[in-house]
């Protein structure tokens, strides 16, 4: 069992470690030659707005790229000492959006094709969930922080060459991505081997007696049970649903929506190493349930609002 466990946990770290250290190296590439003002500048009306470094600009602008690159930018800000934690975990939700159009493009092809319309619909929801939870975060930004001067990470940089700018990137990234590779490995062997125990089953059957479930029609519960498994099972189940008529668009939406609630506890096995790993443990741990919280209020208030007037 717990051999199973540890070939899950170095699956997942292929998977992930590849565009964290990426990113970072990135970072300290643009940081050297003193583009980080230059491309930055092209979300600078975002940050400026929520009072947010410029320089978090290349973050927000990568995670339409790839999320993990994104976030492993700003931990490097962060380690760097250029952001404080409350600034380094309000943008971490301001790259929502971007992470949002990253999922809702990997999605699109399966979802359309087992949902059509109804699939577009759903996508365009994730959009506006992650649209919400980005403007959410820069409305907070804008009460909680400070203006900022901008630039000041390039302000005293010279500018060099490429391939030396790589040369000292690479140094300068090797402490940080030996730091991130470490505990994100130690904390998905952890996790791995708590899923063999039963204990994330156990909580999801708890979640499963959610007063939520009531609003989704019995022919439905397949669809959020479906989660559970996997966003593909969800997927294909309510697609069959849909074909056979047994739920109107309106329904499998909800299911979708519901179900995605619910099985936000069993994500958490792959969350928590995820930005345990990206930040410190102890950061990594307060993002992940700013971001769960956030992103689960506004789904219920979604849900609410399909009630209510669809």
């Amino acid at each position: 069992m717990w051999i199973d466990a540890l070939y899950s946990s170095f699956d997942y770290l292929i998977k992930v470690i590849p565009p964290i250290v990426i990113g970072t190296i990135i970072m300290d590439i643009l940081v050297e030659m003193g583009w980080v003002k230059k491309l930055g500048f092209l979300a600078s009306p975002v940050m400026r707005f929520g009072n947010l470094r410029e320089e978090l600009g290349v973050s927000f602008l990568t995670s339409f790229g790839s999320s993990a690159a994104g976030n492993s930018m700003i931990a490097k800000l962060h380690d760097d000492k250029y952001i404080d934690r409350k600034e380094t975990i309000i943008a971490t939700m301001v790259n929502s959006f971007p992470s949002s159009i990253v999922l809702s493009r990997d999605l699109l092809p399966v979802v359309v094709v087992l949902l059509g319309t109804t699939g577009l619909i759903y996508l365009g929801i994730v959009v506006l969930i992650g649209f919400l939870k980005t403007l959410i975060a820069l409305v907070a930004a804008r009460v909680l922080l400070e203006p900022k001067t901008h630039g000041e990470i390039h302000a005293n940089i010279e500018k060099i060459p490429f391939r030396q700018a790589i040369k000292k990137a690479s140094k300068r990234s090797g402490r940080s991505l030996k730091k991130i590779v470490l505990t994100m490995a130690v904390v998905s062997i952890i996790v791995f081997q708590l899923m063999e125990t039963g204990i994330f089953d156990w909580v999801s059957s708890l979640m499963s007696n959610s007063f939520l479930i009531r609003y989704v029609p019995a022919e439905g519960l397949p669809i959020v049970a479906g989660w559970f498994a996997s966003n593909i099972a969800a997927y294909t189940i309510a697609g069959n649903l849909l074909t056979a008529e047994m739920l109107t668009p309106k329904d499998v939406i909800l299911a979708l929506i519901v179900g995605r609630i619910l099985a936000s506890v069993p994500r958490i096995k792959s969350m928590l190493p995820y930005y345990a790993g990206i930040f410190s443990p102890r950061l990594g741990v307060r993002i992940m349930f700013v971001s769960l919280m956030m992103q689960n209020g506004i789904m219920v208030a979604i849900v609410a609002f399909i009630i209510m007037f669809w």
